[in-house]
């Protein structure tokens, strides 16, 4: 039972007509009548009709709008993807409602002097507004525009996406008699970057220098590209959907920055913000090593480190030879004084060494000179050679690390900028011979400002002198 006031479905009491009726009643007949009726109005009854409008539309309209007079709702063909990625249909579902045209029959035919106390309706079917024929005709025509898939290129890296990934993000939806075929953008574009699980290309580093302590950022980099442009989704639609996806050749979409405000930092610039570490060391002046110990400083200067990578001193700079600026001078090669090109850059690597030492860096290969030599702190330097040894650090700081190299004719400096959250702290020394050789092991501590404490070692093993092996006899310098 649902019960509705005459208003709302469309009855109105036409009061105007009304009083015009009952006016019309009081003047009918001749003068003397209506004389007569007028000095006996207190007295007498004058029938007069009332007068009453019906709106069929707005009737129509309130019982549309009633869900009570649904009984059961028709349900729309559907479609779902298969566990083998395959469409198939699912066929609407007839329901039931009131007969509104026969309500609005019965109220255009009511006597509202006398109204009956209620109206009887009936239940008609409910179809679906969009028939099971059409619908399996639009799940053939999407399954044949996603049979081939789809290929995809992004900066040169191309994936294909099957006809089973593409169904997978298909919606139809079904009403007033139509159907609307197409994709879920946001699953579309997290299904297609899921495809691209790499960056597309890799950051494109800052170029930064310091100058007076002061860092400057001649050129912004750039973070790592990942896929995809957040329109592709909509381009890989359109293109399915209006059966225009090229059969063989990609499409070509467009890579996004990553959004990552870590990741823009780094290449900004942005956390390169102090001095972290300085190491100097002296030597005398005007010797030809010091050209080599210059030359190296050069190439070095400038290295920006991301947080993980890997730097190797010898894959760097390169070979040390004479059209690449080095000159002879004094080295060390199988322990014993000898002069070749390139000589002289392992105090370099003592200097470098020390700066990474104290601004936290990981060691991933070094090694000590042979021979202790003063100018260097004992038990805390290394040397490189070609090819080898090398000297390889990490920068497992958490922080963009930017090397800078300074020099005078008597001093070289390699300084570490990035933000300081590393405290280094150098514990005992500890010595031991082995045979006639020294084993230094000298501890670091290094505390993170998330109270994080990690204590390493780092060794150093020297020759009792020039020439001398561990076992105290002369080393035989090898056939030239």
């Amino acid at each position: 039972a649902i019960r509705l006031t005459a208003a709302s479905i469309g009855l109105r009491y036409d009061q105007g007509a009304t009083v015009s009726n009952v006016m019309e009643a009081r003047r009918s007949g001749g003068l003397l009548l209506q004389f007569t009726s007028w000095l006996t109005t207190p007295l007498a009854r004058v029938p007069a009709e009332v007068s009453w409008r019906f709106d069929s539309d707005v009737a129509r309209a309130r019982f549309a709008s009633d869900l009570r007079l649904t009984t059961r709702p028709a349900e729309e063909p559907s479609m779902v993807t298969d566990p083998r990625g395959q469409l198939v249909l699912v066929p609407g579902v007839v329901g039931a409602t009131v007969d509104v045209d026969g309500l609005v029959d019965q109220l255009e035919h009511i006597d509202l002097i006398a109204p009956p106390g209620h109206f009887d309706a009936t239940l008609v079917d409910l179809l679906p507004t969009v028939s099971d024929a059409a619908a399996r005709d639009e799940v053939a025509r999407l399954t044949l525009l996603t049979r081939a898939g789809i290929r995809i290129s992004v900066k040169g890296e191309a994936v294909r996406l099957s006809g089973e990934h593409l169904r997978s993000h298909l919606i139809i939806t079904a009403h007033h008699g139509h159907i609307d075929a197409g994709f879920d953008l946001a699953s579309l574009q997290d299904g297609l970057e899921a495809h691209f699980r790499k960056p597309v290309s890799p950051p494109i580093k800052p170029i930064l220098r310091v100058v007076d302590g002061d860092i400057e950022v001649l050129e912004a980099g750039r973070p790592p590209q990942v896929c995809c442009d957040p329109g592709s989704a909509g381009v890989i639609a359109n293109l399915i959907l209006t059966g225009q996806a090229p059969p063989f050749i990609p499409v070509v979409l467009r890579p996004r920055g990553l959004e990552d405000p870590i990741q823009r930092a780094y290449a900004d610039g942005s956390l390169i913000v102090e001095q972290v570490s300085s190491f100097t060391t002296k030597h005398s002046c005007c010797e030809n090593r010091v050209k080599n110990i210059h030359r190296i400083a050069d190439i070095v200067d400038g290295i920006y480190l991301l947080p993980g990578e890997v730097l190797s001193l010898n894959d760097y700079v390169g070979p040390r030879t004479a059209d690449r600026g080095f000159v002879a001078a004094g080295a060390i090669r199988g322990g014993i004084m000898t002069a070749e090109v390139g000589g002289g850059v392992s105090q370099f690597a003592t200097t470098f060494f020390n700066a990474a030492y104290f601004a936290g860096f990981d060691f991933v290969e070094y090694r000590s000179h042979s021979i202790y030599f003063s100018r260097y702190p004992y038990g805390r330097e290394a040397t490189i050679s070609t090819p080898g040894p090398d000297l390889v650090i990490e920068n497992t700081t958490g922080f963009p690390v930017l090397i800078d190299t300074d020099y005078t004719e008597t001093t070289i400096t390699v300084s570490m900028y990035s933000t300081q959250h590393i405290i280094i702290d150098e514990l005992e020394q500890r010595t031991a011979r082995r045979r006639a050789c020294t084993h230094v092991e000298t501890d670091r501590r290094r505390t993170y400002d998330d109270g994080r404490v990690v204590v390493d070692t780092i060794v150093a093993d020297y020759r009792p002198a020039e020439g001398i092996d561990c076992n105290g006899k002369p080393i035989i310098e090898p056939a030239v």
